[in-house]
């Protein structure tokens, strides 16, 4: 019996590494996935042969996919906008409209995602941070409208080194001038 208890912790000594190297399954999955039903990030505009232009803002072009499924779980999705960062897919809107729609969609990313971190008990506000992608989720309590954002961090670390390389730097006057 002392034998079986000692290779039994020996055992258990052994695989503790492996166990703690591995980052928890929901969010291993979001970085899995790294996107949004089959659109991944840092995918070229190339890749996608139904997209239409929403609109620009700075050098990220948002595009909506002419074919996109309108449900998510076991709610309606009212709009989804995929954005390309300097041609890459850097980030996804997802919104819902209701209440019914709004918590079936956080149903189903929470049976994907896990439950995520709820900033507070007053807010339906939820935030995923995985390795790569960091999605949140983020509901009006007025409307009960919900919207999903889902971010490639590589490429938002790149837009935002690119933002503070390109802000004005001011020069502070001589003084006594």
């Amino acid at each position: 019996m002392k034998l079986y208890s000692t290779l039994t912790g020996l055992l258990l000594l052994s695989s503790a590494p492996l166990l703690a190297q591995q980052a928890p399954a929901s969010l291993q999955a979001l970085d899995e996935t790294y996107g949004y039903r089959g659109a991944r990030f840092e995918s070229d505009t190339s890749a996608f042969r139904d997209l239409a232009l929403a609109e620009t803002a700075g050098q990220t072009r948002y595009y909506r996919r002419k074919s996109e499924p309108k449900t998510l779980g076991e709610g309606e999705v009212a709009d989804v906008t995929y954005g390309f960062y300097q041609g890459k897919l850097s980030v996804i809107l997802i919104k819902a409209q209701g209440i019914k729609n709004s918590r079936a969609m956080l149903a189903a990313l929470q049976q994907k995602a896990g439950t995520g971190t709820r900033s507070s008990a007053f807010a339906q506000r939820y935030a995923w941070n995985g390795k790569k992608v960091h999605m949140s989720y983020d509901e009006n309590a007025m409307s009960n409208d919900a919207i999903v954002v889902l971010t490639c961090k590589k490429l938002k670390e790149k837009e935002m080194k690119q933002a503070l390389k390109n802000q004005p730097t001011t020069k502070a006057a001589p003084i006594g001038s």
